[in-house]
């Protein structure tokens, strides 16, 4: 393999090792120790272009990530853990920074939404709003349920629509205390583990079985948002509170809704 190619080469492993959280000093020289076994501080310098005063920051990061070891010595020796475990050790470390900033954007979520919700709307949300694009349509649904302070009645009979709102109702229920009514098809209850998610009934009415128009989503008895087609990836979203209200009455409606526990 020729200088150039290797370079090259090198330039991709590093700029890759960026984009994972390295800085552009561990990322060259762990690029540079795994085709070693084993390097001196100064060599790493002289191989890699890193100031003396910036190698120990480097080479700390590194062993802070678990990538290499050091061996004790006149002068120390650095060996790069071999790569599947060195990227083992990494993914785990990203893994804990991601579940600490989720917790953390939890913790700001729940400060901040008291501060909203005592604001004084200008205007209340107009007679209907129109949501374009499922993964716009599940987003709102999960915005919707993430604030809800009551109550959340929902009805499900489109395959993976469960699956995807699952956290946010588990959150809701677990964390504020929410009501939840959940209304499924048949085979989404077979299929779902529903225990432990409070009031769980059986679609009957074929005009809310339909997989081309998989239901809605009720939050303290206010906000409506119904998915008028899946396929044509439309909603519409409204809090007008007579349309609200007949279609919360459709969830202890018997004959729309049947009772299995």
């Amino acid at each position: 393999m020729t200088s150039n190619v290797k370079t090259v080469a090198r330039d991709r492993i590093v700029s890759r090792l960026r984009e994972l959280g390295l800085s552009s000093h561990e990322a060259l020289a762990y690029a540079i120790l795994v085709s070693h076994s084993s390097m001196t501080a100064s060599t790493l310098c002289k191989e890699t272009g890193i100031p003396d005063s910036k190698i120990y920051y480097a080479l700390d990061g590194l062993s802070r990530k678990s990538m290499l070891i050091v061996q004790k010595g006149n002068p120390n020796l650095y060996l790069p853990m071999p790569p599947r475990e060195a990227f083992t050790n990494l993914k785990e470390q990203l893994a804990e920074k991601l579940n600490e900033k989720n917790k953390e954007a939890d913790v700001l979520a729940d400060l901040l939404t008291p501060i909203y919700d005592s604001v004084e709307k200008s205007e209340e949300l107009e007679l209907a709003y129109i949501i374009r694009g499922q993964k716009n349509i599940l987003n709102r649904m999960k915005a919707l349920i993430e604030t809800a302070r009551k109550e959340v009645t929902i009805f499900i009979s489109h395959p993976g629509v469960f699956g995807e709102l699952e956290d946010s109702l588990v959150r809701a229920k677990e964390r504020r205390s929410v009501d939840l009514n959940i209304a499924v098809t048949q085979d989404i209850f077979e299929k779902e583990d529903f225990s432990g998610f409070g009031k769980i009934r059986l679609v009957c009415c074929s005009s809310l079985t339909s997989t081309d128009s998989p239901g809605m989503l009720i939050t303290d008895v206010k906000t409506l948002l119904t998915v008028a087609n899946w396929i044509d990836e439309t909603a519409i979203l409204t809090q007008d509170q007579s349309i609200v209200r007949v279609c919360r009455s459709y969830f202890d409606n018997p004959t729309w809704c049947k009772t299995v526990r």
